[in-house]
């Protein structure tokens, strides 16, 4: 059986006056792994090749990431942001990719900062930094480093609960943001003990999901293998 093709979008790297197109080895091994073929992704700005590019992949996988820049959201705690920020060639590239992609009814599966780059593009906003305005928060992992463990519970009725069929589910997490007001024609599907969202979808729309947490660090997992087989199948 031939394999679908995944796009995944890439990091970039400046080092030695060039910019490189990186993904972490995780997530190329989880695709590889539930049947799908990684295609790595490289930037462009002109809508032909968007579209074109949309079209001959079967399926997109948003990685995380750095901070999505304050002024795409016009955030109101800039300070609060990583000093590593997403380029903006980089948000531009992924903003077009995943819009087309739901033009052309192809399924996205955004992780971490992937959710908040789609949050953000339905209009939404995020909290800058969780433990410094989340009263009360749970440890979320260190953001590019050691994830933590923690429960998620999900919504019934969902895309996501309709995929990993659980209402409940041990997940692991690295990161400092996350989502704070919805974008328009939104819903969050999961969230975490504080009452972060850890996981949003488009109502109606069963192309896309976005989850805050690392399915691909926990590749054993019964329910990373249902989001991984869903992408693909």
């Amino acid at each position: 059986m031939k394999r679908k093709l995944v796009g995944i979008h890439p990091y970039d790297v400046e080092m030695k006056n060039s910019v490189w197109c990186a993904v972490k080895e995780q997530y190329y091994k989880s695709v590889w792994r539930y049947g799908g073929c990684p295609v790595s992704l490289c930037h462009t700005t002109k809508p032909e090749e968007i579209s074109d590019l949309v079209k001959h992949l079967d399926s997109f996988l948003m990685v995380g990431g750095p901070d999505v820049p304050a002024h795409i959201y016009n955030s109101q705690k800039p300070e609060l942001l990583d000093e590593d920020v997403m380029s903006n060639d980089r948000e531009a590239f992924d903003r077009a990719v995943f819009k087309e992609a739901m033009i052309q009814e192809k399924k996205v599966l955004s992780i971490c900062a992937g959710l908040q780059q789609v949050n953000v593009i339905y209009g939404g906003t995020l909290i800058e930094d969780i433990s410094t305005l989340v009263e009360g928060a749970i440890d979320h992992g260190d953001f590019n480093g050691e994830p933590s463990s923690h429960k998620v519970r999900i919504i019934k009725e969902t895309n996501l609960f309709e995929v990993v069929g659980k209402d409940e589910m041990l997940v692991k997490s690295s990161h400092h943001q996350s989502a704070k007001k919805l974008g328009n024609n939104l819903m969050a599907s999961a969230f975490a003990p504080d009452g972060i969202i850890e996981a949003i979808e488009i109502p109606g729309n069963k192309n896309f999901i976005g989850v805050q947490w690392h399915p691909e660090v926990s590749i054993e997992n019964k329910e990373t293998k249902a989001l991984f087989e869903w992408l693909v199948k």
